[in-house]
This record gives structure tokens, C-alpha cells and sequence, in this order.
């Protein structure tokens, strides 16, 4: 069984229409769930529209969905690219190039099953408040000033296509983890040229423009600047790290070869020489004098002489 969108059934009483009742077919719970779209511009193509829903709480497994779009006339689009689950239902559709205005469409999500009808599902957004905003264009980093780097960039495609001046930025600082807003109508910021940054930029609108009130997309990473301080912290952790190898290397080496001991073997410490003499000067004062002469011992020798007779 197929149902496109419901239809109103009108209520007479003498010939005169008294009131409408809208009619949704199907049985409950069944028809599509956390049913959002998302629309996206592009420079040189029309804006795009993709939309994705989940399947209801109660819808068979054979449940397939089909996604229809109808502006303010009577005929109703069929969207022609299904994205499909791992079961082969219809999950999302998107379609590549949508009108959009300040009017209202009209998004009818409906179902069909072998074992039961299947709820529609009918919205009626403002496709430009469901925008997602791109990043930036055009992102430029000129570092020929002596002092300072320029950043500059021009605002994202829209579908309406507003002025430049219904554009606001945020930049991040990747780096040191802030964020600056910049609520003035300016493309470009200038940064120290000694310090090294790396910066993404996102877009918001002005608060009485024509657009979504969401951030839009972060632009890539923009890198620049120079910062002084890596290359001698590196060169001394590189010194650091030699010095510390080769000390261990000869503390292996003097182990292996035993010459450990002697190379950590105290020295002798040199002699005073003239605080050995004070106190021997000391001592030669302190003793007392010899009073007794010692007897002397003599030895003498007596020559004797033999007379031989002939």
C-alpha cells in the first residue's frame, strides 16, 4: 500500500463546507521519526537540500519511505537520491539543487508495508533557515609587513544571497584554545608576525539578516608565524640528552676496565710545611733545657809493644 501526502476532507451541512479534517492514514507510530534537513550552498550551483529520518517505533521491517518536496504549487517532487541502511530502507534523500525564498515547502515523508499502512510524515520549514553555512572563502595570510601578518577572507555562499555585511566571524585559536568574535563588518585581522598561530574561522549572521541563527562550518587550519622559542629548546635537550649518554658510557666503561678506583681514588693532600715548622718551633720552646752534663764514657786503647829477642 502507498498514501501520498493527507488530503482534507471537508464536512457539509445544506451545501455549505462548515470545516476540514485532515485525515493521516496508517497505523500509529509508524510513520518516519527525527525527520531533519539540512540546506547548503554552493559559489557556481544552486543550493542543495538533504534530508534523513528514522524509521517509526512500530513500522513493519519491510517499511520503505519516499521523500516528496512541493513548493507553493500543486506538484510535489519526488527526491531522486535515497541513502539506505544496511536493510535497504530508505534512511535520507537529497536533492541537488532546491529553490530557495522566503516562502515556505512543503516535506512529506511517506511509507509502505505488505502488513500495514504506514502514517505519513509532513513538515513545512522556511529552507533558509535550515542553511548550514560554509566556512570562509578565499582565506589569505600576507606576512610581508615587518611587524605583523594579515588574515583576510570573504564570506561564505548563501541562498539568498545576502550582502557581505550580514556576516559575522568567529576565530579560534587552536594553539592556545580561545576564541575571539568579531561582531564588526571586517574581512580580515591582523596578528603578531613573532608568534606562531594556527586559527580557524567560522561564520554566524547578523542578527537582522535572512539567515540561520546557527554557526556555520570551521574553515581548514591556517597556520603561520614563527615562534623564536622551539629551535633553542630543542638544541638544549639535544645537548642535554648527548651529555648525559656519554657520561654513562664512560661510568660502563671505567666499570669494565677497573679503572673506576682509580680514577675516584683519593688524592693526598700536600704537606703544610710552614705549619709543620711552627709546631716543631712550638716544641723546641716548650721543652726545658738540660741542667746535668752526661757522663761521657772513654774508651781507651792501650798499645802494646813485644819485643823479640834474636
Amino acid at each position: 500500500m502507498f498514501w501520498l501526502s493527507p488530503s482534507p476532507s471537508a464536512y457539509y451541512i445544506n451545501d455549505c463546507i462548515i470545516g476540514f479534517l485532515f485525515l493521516f492514514p496508517g497505523t500509529d507510530r509508524t510513520s518516519a521519526q527525527n525527520f531533519s534537513c539540512v540546506v547548503k550552498s554552493y559559489t557556481f550551483k544552486g543550493p542543495s537540500m538533504n534530508c534523513t529520518w528514522k524509521a517509526g517505533k512500530e513500522a513493519p521491517k519491510d517499511t520503505q519511505y519516499f521523500l516528496w518536496l512541493k513548493y507553493n504549487t500543486d506538484e510535489e517532487i519526488e527526491c531522486p537520491h535515497y541513502i539506505s541502511d544496511k536493510f535497504g530502507r530508505h534512511i535520507g534523500c537529497y536533492f541537488l539543487n532546491v529553490t530557495v525564498n522566503g516562502d515556505r515547502v512543503d516535506l512529506t515523508v511517506n511509507g509502505s508495508s505488505e502488513e500495514s499502512p504506514i502514517q505519513p510524515s509532513s513538515h513545512s520549514p522556511q529552507p533558509y533557515l535550515l542553511e548550514k553555512l560554509g566556512p570562509p572563502r578565499n582565506i589569505t595570510v600576507n606576512c610581508e609587513e615587518q611587524l605583523y601578518c594579515t588574515v583576510k577572507w570573504k564570506p561564505p555562499p548563501s541562498s539568498l544571497r545576502v550582502k557581505p555585511d550580514c556576516f559575522r566571524y568567529q576565530i579560534k585559536d587552536e594553539i592556545r584554545n580561545t576564541y575571539q568574535n568579531i561582531t564588526e563588518q571586517v574581512s580580515f585581522k591582523n596578528y603578531s608576525k613573532g608568534v606562531r598561530q594556527r586559527l580557524r574561522i567560522r561564520t554566524r549572521k547578523q542578527i537582522t539578516c535572512p539567515l540561520t541563527d546557527e554557526f556555520g562550518e570551521w574553515s581548514e587550519p591556517i597556520e603561520f608565524g614563527t615562534d623564536p622559542s622551539p629551535f633553542p629548546t630543542m638544541l638544549f635537550i639535544f645537548v642535554l640528552a648527548g651529555t648525559i649518554i656519554i657520561s654513562l658510557a664512560l661510568v660502563l666503561a671505567c666499570k669494565r676496565s677497573h679503572a673506576w678506583k682509580k680514577i675516584i681514588a683519593p688524592v693526598p693532600q700536600p704537606k703544610d710545611i710552614l705549619k709543620q715548622y711552627e709546631k716543631n718551633m712550638e716544641k723546641a720552646c716548650m721543652d726545658p733545657l738540660s741542667t746535668t752534663a752526661e757522663d761521657e764514657k772513654i774508651t781507651l786503647v792501650e798499645d802494646m809493644t813485644v819485643n823479640k829477642e834474636v
